[in-house]
């Protein structure tokens, strides 16, 4: 058993934790649109179809993780 009371993180750690969010999601869309590119050319998709659907479900992955940090801040 942890004896220690647990303590609520400072603004400034909230800052920190939340100012490299636009490099992460820059990071995890450049990824999907490589991968998505690499599957295109794999199924010889000449529309684009699996980057398209990686980069919507890598960003609707990150929105969802972001908004159940927000949740669990309050």
């Amino acid at each position: 058993m942890d004896s220690q009371p647990k303590r609520k993180p400072s603004s400034s750690n909230k800052y920190l934790k939340f100012s490299g969010l636009a490099f992460q999601l820059a990071i995890l869309i450049a990824l999907a649109i490589w991968a998505g590119g690499k599957l295109d050319d794999i199924m010889e998709n000449k529309q684009g179809y699996m980057t398209a659907l990686l980069v919507v479900l890598a960003f609707g992955g990150f929105m969802y993780n972001l908004f159940r940090d927000l949740e669990n801040l309050k």
